[in-house]
């Protein structure tokens, strides 16, 4: 009877700790350098953790000339793409995860500059129907410039998102046994074995 009580405690327990929110917030900058900065929090950010994102130094290329061969199958991954109903199943498991998540907020910032004016004004032409729909019908705060002198790119993305871990649970296990991903997890395997 103990072992029981102490199985459930444990379960109950681990319950717990996934039904625990983790926030996460990011800042990514580019003016003239890119500066990146992160912070995953967990239990009301009683434990923290900072991700920095550090830039390497280039490394100088040599001038020797490789012919790189691609020696991967991709078999395998075009068999799972094609397997009916896969593609619909997979942005279903998609929308499911983004619904798990609470985006508390999200901004965009960035000024973009061509070199020829008239290209930037092209652009801007093509971009803004779509941060009008990303700005007004999102809860991303969408704001592009142009900037007709300079060429440039410079902005800012900054955002703080919330996860509860035990809601990943539901939509991935959908997914995972869904008798369409069971069939194209199948259909991947022999193509890899051809």
């Amino acid at each position: 009877m103990w072992i029981l009580a102490t199985l459930l405690g444990i379960i109950l327990f681990f319950i717990v700790l996934l039904a625990i929110p983790i926030d996460l917030r990011f800042f990514l900058e580019k003016e003239d350098n890119l500066r990146s900065q992160a912070r995953v929090e967990w239990l009301y950010g009683l434990i923290g953790k900072d991700i920095k994102f550090k830039k390497e130094k280039a490394k100088p290329k040599k001038k020797k000339k490789r012919k790189r061969k691609w020696k991967g199958n991709i078999r395998p991954f075009l068999a799972l793409v094609r397997t009916k109903g896969f593609v619909r199943q997979f942005i279903r498991f998609l929308k499911g995860i983004r619904r798990t998540a609470t985006i508390r907020e999200l901004k965009l910032d960035i000024r973009i500059g061509l070199d020829d004016p008239a290209d930037t004004a092209m652009l801007f032409a093509a971009i803004a129907p779509a941060t009008f729909f990303v700005d007004h019908f999102s809860p991303v705060d969408t704001r592009v410039r142009p900037d007709f002198e300079h060429e440039t790119f410079r902005g800012r993305f900054s955002g703080d998102l919330r996860v509860v871990p035990i809601k990943f649970i539901k939509p991935t296990l959908l997914f995972a046994f869904s008798p369409t991903t069971l069939r194209a997890v199948k259909s991947m395997v022999m193509a890899y074995r051809k």
